[in-house]
């Protein structure tokens, strides 16, 4: 092997070690110890190849559930290497109050920043526009549909990539048009004015600023799938922390779940779902809280819902909590030996050190607790090996304790989210900014 080869092989091998250490999987971690999920992977491989077909159904998504260190994490970034192999611009979003699942702005916003296209580094957007060939039949059939009054977008939507492709040597019109696709503002006045200048008459509406966000997701699945991609995947951690919210703002995030999880009643969208949420939470939020009985009347009470088909959505979404997940299956014996050989021989890549085998390593903690979770084993042969390398002549003894989920409603939610949205969206659109 090598000198340039060893050195490329030890890096990926410290980055996979060093994620696992944190909990935190990455690209590295997951090529190296794979995922033992078939049944999970199976169904997404379903969903793929449903979405990557010509009329781009994305079936309804995938909920996967599972305890605390049983690996929810690392099998999401499993799912999104398998998904840029077969061509589709991913996100992964992690669920907090930086980005709270009850408010689609955000939710858009941080899909568009950590969204990532295949084989390619920086803005996903920058690339799908890059891929856009004006005259190629799925640029023209997304065109159609953006075009239509029945698709219901906001007029700068149909408009922005008629003026992309006619503006061709107007390079920073050109970067502002991209920045509006991945969330950023475009005004009226100039989209107007722009417009008038080819030819064209258009006529601006009102639209808010949580439907807007709601609209971005539908073009941007399609101008992805234009580009010439095989669709989008969100993958989006953490989702246990509604439980945290109160009961208006997850109120709120069940009618999120239930729009991105029925994304397949619109074909063409391609855009699969992946979410990710604790084993309990159908039992201690639906169940124990009641939100089962208790979300569909605070929806009732609220004038911005009535009319609508939000109650259906946040209905929708609680059956998909409480019925529709796939558990995570945890590690036998041999599975853990398996897993604990290969973590033993990245992490002798990685330090150039070859850690020690006990011959009953964890035989008796396996027999005596089935239920401890796989993180839990890893994270515990890592620091072992770390110590007994830095420390050889110590004597290690590690202790662990199991994570519970707190769903305790967290007061400093409760803000003026809970209430109904201001009119500052339509000023806004008046002023032409979205």
């Amino acid at each position: 092997m090598s000198p340039e080869r060893k050195t490329i092989e030890k890096f990926a091998a410290r980055s996979a070690i060093e994620a696992l250490r944190a909990g935190v999987p990455n690209a590295h971690g997951v090529r190296a110890l794979g995922c033992d999920q078939p049944k999970v992977e199976q169904e997404f491989t379903q969903q793929l190849e449903a979405a990557s077909g010509i009329f781009g159904h994305s079936g309804r998504g995938l909920l996967i559930q599972g305890d605390f260190g049983t690996g929810k994490s690392h099998t999401l970034e499993f799912l999104r290497e398998m998904a840029l192999d077969r061509k589709f611009v991913c996100s992964q979003l992690y669920i907090s109050k930086e980005t709270p699942l009850h408010d689609p702005v955000k939710l858009f916003q941080s899909a568009a920043e950590s969204a990532v296209a295949p084989n390619r580094t920086g803005s996903a957007f920058i690339e799908i526009a890059n891929q856009l060939v004006f005259n190629s039949q799925s640029y023209r059939g997304f065109e159609r549909w953006a075009n239509q009054a029945a698709t219901g977008l906001d007029a700068r939507f149909p408009a922005s990539p008629l003026l992309f492709e006619r503006f061709q040597s107007d390079h920073e019109f050109r970067d502002q048009i991209i920045r509006f696709w991945a969330g950023g503002k475009l005004t009226a006045p100039e989209t107007k004015s722009r417009l008038k200048q080819i030819g064209e008459i258009w006529t601006p509406g009102f639209t808010s600023q949580r439907d807007l966000a709601i609209q971005r997701f539908r073009f941007a699945s399609r101008l992805t799938r234009a580009a010439g991609y095989a669709g989008r995947v969100l993958l989006i951690d953490e989702v246990e922390l509604i439980g945290t919210y109160s009961p208006l703002q997850r109120a709120k995030s069940y009618i999120e779940i239930g729009r991105m999880m029925t994304a397949a009643d619109d074909p063409g969208m391609a855009a699969i779902p992946v979410l990710a949420v604790t084993e309990d939470f159908a039992e201690a939020i639906l169940k124990e809280k009641g939100d089962l009985e208790r979300i569909p009347r605070i929806l009732q009470e609220r004038t911005q819902f009535s009319g609508t088909a939000d109650a259906s959505l946040a209905s929708s979404g609680m059956r998909i909590l409480a019925d529709k997940g796939i558990s995570l299956k945890r590690p036998g014996e041999s599975a853990l030996d398996e897993t604990y050989g290969r973590i033993r021989a990245l992490y002798a890549r990685a330090f150039d050190w070859e850690p020690p085998v006990p011959a009953d390593y964890e035989r008796a903690a396996i027999r005596r607790e089935q239920s401890t979770p796989l993180r839990a084993y890893i994270r515990r042969w890592i620091t072992e090996w770390d110590l007994q390398r830095l420390y050889p002549d110590a004597r290690v003894e590690i202790e662990t304790a199991r994570w519970r989920t707190d769903y305790s409603e967290d007061a400093a939610e409760e803000s003026a989210v809970d209430e109904a949205p201001s009119d500052q969206s339509l000023v806004d659109d008046l002023t032409g900014d979205i």
